[in-house]
């Protein structure tokens, strides 16, 4: 496709030093790129007030008082804000490369829907980071193969925006790895770009991402509970009690295949456990009675 226009949107709704780190390591290529980025914040005065003392580029839109938006609502609220072709998405737990819009905009092909990269560890001091990147982002651990791939993760992904408000209805609702990528496959291609990787940082306290983990899987199984067949929630509703068994070896053999995390895996497993029992219970809930407010608290 002729050269596109890009623009960057991150849900600020964690609060503290991520999203600072995120978007300095935008700011040297967003000149380079032309790309304008747009913050939607949910956070408060203080963090808006930091961002235009710190990036005064950066544009600002809040969330409407009253009322906790949740990620995929600020996500959408920011690729509205915006009118280039294309919209990365990155999560302010990120930091991107200094070549990663240059990345996004010369692999970008016509025919795609949307392509993305794996997450990169960052090399972490403490075993609560590590446990976090391995329960996360064990599906997505570099490297990659550059073609075609349904599972990208929305925490660094590349969109094109027609196809991305197009379906507007479903932008609201849930992961938009379960509700809006489907669909979007139907439009275009998804595919994976290695050298688009992103680093995920720390550090995360562990009792609360134990409970982040417990409301994102809540989040992820009310999601699918809404269109799996009955017989797909029956079956996970039996499989529950050994879910946190199946994880254990899925992780594992993601991990394997990397061999130099292997040392570091080990000496993580203590605080992955818990983790996947918390992974568990909440997708376990999730297919039972769905989501609740847990989208509304995930941060």
């Amino acid at each position: 496709m002729r050269s596109a226009s890009i623009s960057v949107v991150v849900a600020s709704g964690a609060g503290g030093e991520f999203l600072f780190r995120c978007l300095q390591s935008l700011s040297a290529q967003v000149g380079v790129a032309d790309a304008p980025i747009v913050v939607v914040d949910r956070t408060g005065e203080e963090t808006r007030a930091r961002i235009r003392r710190e990036f005064p580029g950066v544009q600002i839109l809040a969330t409407p008082p009253g009322q906790r938006a949740t990620v995929p609502q600020m996500r959408r609220l920011g690729a509205q804000a915006v009118s280039t072709d294309l919209v990365a998405v990155i999560e302010e737990h990120c930091t991107a490369p200094p070549n990663w819009l240059a990345t996004a905009i010369a692999n970008f092909q016509d025919g795609d829907a949307a392509i993305g990269g794996p997450i990169l560890d960052d090399n972490f001091p403490d075993g609560r980071d590590w446990c976090v990147y391995f329960s996360e982002y064990h599906n997505y651990l570099p490297p990659w193969k550059d073609e075609a791939r349904s599972d990208l993760n929305g925490a660094n992904i590349v969109y094109r925006r027609a196809l991305l408000l197009k379906h507007a209805d479903v932008l609201d609702s849930g992961y938009w790895e379960v509700v809006l990528h489907p669909r979007l496959a139907r439009d275009g291609r998804f595919r994976a770009v290695n050298a688009l990787g992103v680093h995920h940082t720390g550090p995360f306290r562990y009792g609360y991402y134990l409970r982040q983990r417990y409301l994102l899987s809540r989040v992820w199984g009310g999601s699918q509970r809404q269109i799996v067949p009955t017989s797909t929630r029956l079956a996970h509703l039996v499989a529950g009690p050994i879910f946190p068994a199946f994880l254990f070896a899925k992780v594992t053999s993601r991990v394997l295949a990397r061999r130099d995390l292997l040392p570091r895996y080990l000496r993580t497993l203590p605080l992955l456990i818990p983790a996947w029992f918390a992974y568990s219970a909440g997708e376990w809930l999730g297919y039972l009675a769905g989501p609740g407010r847990a989208l509304e608290e995930v941060e």
